[in-house]
């Protein structure tokens, strides 16, 4: 893992870390908030249901009542009849001025309301409180030590008389809340559930959507990574293929201007005596031959380039030339060179030169890497419209330093190498659509493939 790719995931997991916590801080206090709204409707609720009752009861009262005079409080006070009712744990009735006119059981020990209540009741707001742990103890005498706290839902209502403007005075309930505690209790399950798998949920999406987008900028990067290396390669390529141009045109004229000083100087040595035994010269009668032989192929070659003359050749005639020009050199360093049959079928001139001249490039390497008594095997096979060169030596193998950097001119493994004819070769093999590559290298030694499709 690259340390770019290592910041790119730190950096995914720490924006997916606060994401899910904002998500998180989100969710549980929208859940703060509605938890609260449900709780206060369901409080509100009891109250709601109260008020018409007690109102019918002060209606029923004022209609019986024959003598309301003497006794202006009795709709109030006959509120107090409903401190029967199951779950009725006290009553308390004021009048307007919030003074106590009643209060049902007489076990309650202070019966006053207080101040703030009492403004805001005189407003005709009603009010409604859920306390989870009422101190009973404090309320009411004779409270057992173990029923000294319990969950109370207070209720305080402003009375009126039908068709009246004033208040008639104020009514305080004190109810069981046990009931309203459990269905409280209940909800606050199900929200809490509802919040967890909502958590869940959407730290997963976020997970999920963050993993896609790190895979997207990863795939990205590598796409751009892919793509430097490919212009960078390109430009190598253009480069290289801008140089060996050049060199062309330098060695066109070279050749040409060496064609008649190497045909002069093969004249002179011609001329020795037949019979003179000397071996200087006869070797160098054998490279001015070989010189001229170059010479007078790479003329051809650059005659036919330039006047875009083509003539087919077969496999078998390119393994016969492929065998010609480096068997001498093969010979002179002691080593044997096995050339391969070649096919019969046929392929142009152009296309089989270069092929030619890659394969002598391999085979000179081949040939100054291995050690005399040892083989250099070429191979030139067809198989369906493909066309296959393998050149395998018995050498030392290519250097692990040099591996990666095979292709490139300005690194040889030999001495005084330049690193130019792999780099050319390669060229030349992409010049006629073939593809050069190094198969294997080690201690038993190297193997280069060249694959070339039949037709251009």
């Amino acid at each position: 893992m690259s340390r770019l790719t290592l910041y790119l995931a730190i950096a995914t997991l720490l924006i997916d870390a606060i994401l899910v916590a904002i998500f998180a801080v989100m969710v549980i206090r929208f859940r703060a908030d509605l938890q609260s709204e449900i709780h206060q409707k369901i409080i509100e609720r009891d109250a709601a249901v109260l008020y018409p009752m007690a109102l019918q009861q002060m209606e029923d009262s004022e209609t019986s009542t024959t003598n309301k005079a003497a006794n202006p409080y009795a709709p109030l006070t006959a509120l107090l009849k409903s401190a029967r009712q199951e779950g009725m744990l006290a009553i308390a009735v004021f009048d307007p001025d919030g003074g106590t006119v009643e209060a049902v059981p007489a076990t309650q020990l202070f019966v006053e309301l207080p101040m703030e209540d009492y403004l805001r009741v005189q407003t005709g707001e009603a009010i409604t409180r859920y306390h989870p742990a009422f101190p009973l103890d404090q309320y009411f005498s004779g409270v057992a030590p173990e029923q000294r706290q319990a969950p109370v839902l207070e209720v305080i209502l402003p009375m009126r008389s039908r068709g009246a403007a004033a208040l008639l005075g104020f009514v305080r309930y004190y109810i069981d809340a046990r009931p309203l505690s459990r269905e409280l209790a209940l909800i606050d399950q199900r929200i809490n559930r509802q919040t967890v798998v909502t958590l869940a949920i959407g730290a997963l999406l976020v997970a999920v959507v963050m993993a896609a987008a790190s895979f997207g900028l990863q795939r990205a990067q590598r796409a751009i990574a892919e793509r430097n290396e490919r212009l960078t390669r390109a430009n190598l390529e253009l480069t290289l293929a801008s140089k060996a141009s050049a060199i062309g045109q330098i060695t066109s004229y070279l050749i040409h201007g060496l064609q008649a000083p190497v045909a002069g100087l093969r004249a002179v040595v011609a001329a020795q005596e037949p019979g003179a035994s000397n071996p200087d010269w006869e070797t160098a009668a054998t490279y001015t031959a070989r010189m001229q032989a170059l010479i007078q192929e790479t003329v051809g070659l650059l005659g036919d380039a330039s006047a875009h003359t083509t003539y087919e050749i077969s496999g078998r005639e390119l393994a016969a030339t492929i065998r010609s020009r480096n068997q001498p050199a093969a010979v002179e360093k002691g080593v044997r060179l096995e050339v391969g049959s070649g096919f019969p079928e046929t392929l142009d001139s152009h296309r089989g030169s270069l092929l030619c001249l890659i394969a002598c490039n391999l085979v000179q390497n081949a040939t100054a890497a291995t050690a005399p008594g040892r083989r250099i095997i070429v191979s030139l096979t067809k198989e369906g419209a493909v066309i296959i060169l393998k050149v395998e030596d018995e050498g030392s193998g290519i250097p692990d330093g040099l591996r990666s950097q095979l292709f490139k001119p300005g690194r040889s493994g030999r001495p005084g190498g330049s690193g130019l004819g792999l780099a050319i070769s390669q060229l030349l093999a992409r010049q006629i659509g073939a593809e050069l590559v190094l198969v294997s290298t080690g201690p038993g030694g190297t193997v280069f493939r060249v694959t070339m499709p039949l037709t251009a």
